[in-house]
């Protein structure tokens, strides 16, 4: 067993079709499954069960896939603390964030670490909080920017800062006209745009309406922020935002609503156990100081 056999297994395992699977790795079909016949041969048991030129992971290869990840992971992370060891300076540093930190929060935080660390490197993606929980229990990135309400044990959370979600409507809006506080009655009878579902901005908005026993008039929903703030800004509906990101758009008003206060906490997050690299810990560091948390 090596490597390459573990990591073509992987590749084979989450497509469950050997022709795209060959694809992917860039080899003929017959050497891919020459090389799944081999690992299965070794390990004494079959993988996939094979039916019709069809092939699905069977409980064993079920199994084992969660090991084998974990296998290919720890490989790359050797190789990378011997990379270190030769060239101290230079490092990779992944992470995820919630769509609403990527307008301001994260160019922002990534843009002075980049000025004070220009050796390292950044690995960047948007994901919702659920995804971004799953890619840091499976060790695909270090650092998570998330919000989310529900913690895991495996995980450290950071409380970086505390975000007001505010309401916003477009110059335009009648809302901007009134000489009277916006109430919660008023509130409720407009359009809104709403955030896609499973989101924690979502279930944050909806679990603070619902505890002063109002409902939400939703005409969009399952949009990202960008959309959000489009709509908004075209008069068609009204919603929450990031306070932060309000200075950065032009063509909308923010809106108090007499007795509701809406906050979140923004975490960093990452494994309590297992294996960060000098860029990693050292981007650790940077944010920590950044947000006077040492």
């Amino acid at each position: 067993m090596d490597i390459v056999q573990l990591q073509n297994f992987i590749v084979v395992a989450e497509e469950e079709n050997m022709t795209k699977a060959a694809d992917l790795l860039m080899l003929s079909q017959s050497a891919l499954s020459r090389s799944i016949l081999s690992l299965e041969k070794e390990i004494g048991v079959p993988l996939f069960d094979r039916k019709n030129r069809k092939i699905i992971l069977n409980r064993y290869g079920k199994t084992f896939l969660k090991d084998a990840k974990h296998l290919v992971q720890y490989w790359d992370h050797s190789k990378l603390r011997l990379k270190e060891m030769v060239e101290p300076s230079l490092g990779n540093v992944s992470t995820s964030f919630v769509h609403s930190l990527g307008i301001t929060y994260i160019p922002s935080i990534l843009k002075k670490f980049k000025e004070q660390f220009p050796d390292y490197t950044l690995s960047l993606q948007e994901e919702k909080a659920p995804n971004i929980i799953k890619e840091l229990l499976t060790n695909d990135i270090d650092f998570g920017f998330g919000t989310q309400y529900k913690t895991f044990a495996e995980l450290e959370y950071t409380t970086l800062f505390r975000d007001k979600i505010v309401l916003i409507a477009s110059n335009h809006h009648d809302f901007c006209k009134e000489r009277e506080p916006i109430t919660l009655e008023m509130l409720e009878k407009e359009p809104f745009i709403q955030y896609p579902a499973g989101t924690e901005l979502k279930k944050l908005v909806e679990t603070t309406i619902a505890s002063h026993h109002k409902t939400l008039n939703i005409i969009y929903e399952g949009l990202e922020i960008n959309s959000v703030i489009g709509l908004v800004k075209a008069n068609e509906g009204v919603a929450f935002v990031p306070e932060s990101i309000v200075p950065t758009i032009n063509g909308i008003h923010l809106v108090p609503v007499t007795g509701l206060n809406i906050e979140r906490p923004v975490y960093l997050i990452h494994k309590k156990k297992g294996y960060l690299s000098k860029a990693a810990l050292q981007f650790k560091d940077f944010v920590l100081k950044h947000h006077c948390l040492y």
